[in-house]
């Protein structure tokens, strides 16, 4: 059997599993599932899997700038108002001009916030043993090294073309 190279393969005509890009949606897919199911396993029926990023930063860093949160996290702009607009109304933070730049907002935890952070540790080291179970450290090293390498490839589409 003739292997194709990879530049020369239609996305389209893939099989899903052997597709990449369909395969990283479904890792993340199932991610956000396990991480669904632990927050209801926890009786947290408020939050979603896109708010943990949030918050594990505002753990880091409290409070934290809105436009750095947005850097922090690796989301746009817009994405991060619209999960901060959420976490706001269901009382976990709150925000406040930037005194240092009124066009600013600055994001604080609230105290129910801040009582997600031993629930959101468990989670997350629950969900990477899950990830990695079977996977040594050069594998996991390798697989993080080429995902980076695509996501730069996705990235920078303009750049080295």
């Amino acid at each position: 059997m003739q292997n194709a190279s990879p530049e020369g393969t239609n996305f389209f005509q893939e099989p899903a599993e052997s597709s990449v890009l369909s395969l990283v949606s479904r890792i993340r897919e199932q991610g956000n599932a396990f991480l669904a199911a632990a927050l209801a396993e926890r009786d947290i029926h408020d939050l979603l899997p896109a708010h943990g990023a949030v918050l594990h930063a505002l753990f880091a860093e409290n409070p934290m700038r809105m436009q750095d949160m947005a850097k922090r996290i690796g989301r746009k702009k817009n994405t991060v108002t619209g999960l901060i607009n959420t976490l706001e109304a269901r009382g976990y933070c709150r925000r406040e001009r930037d005194s240092a730049d009124g066009r600013g907002q600055r994001i604080f935890l609230t105290s129910k916030g801040e009582s997600m952070r031993k629930a959101q540790e468990e989670i997350s080291a629950q969900l990477l043993r899950q990830v990695w179970k079977g996977v040594d450290g050069e594998d996991r090293q390798a697989c993080m090294r080429i995902l980076a390498v695509l996501l730069r490839n996705l990235t920078d589409r303009d750049a080295g073309e």
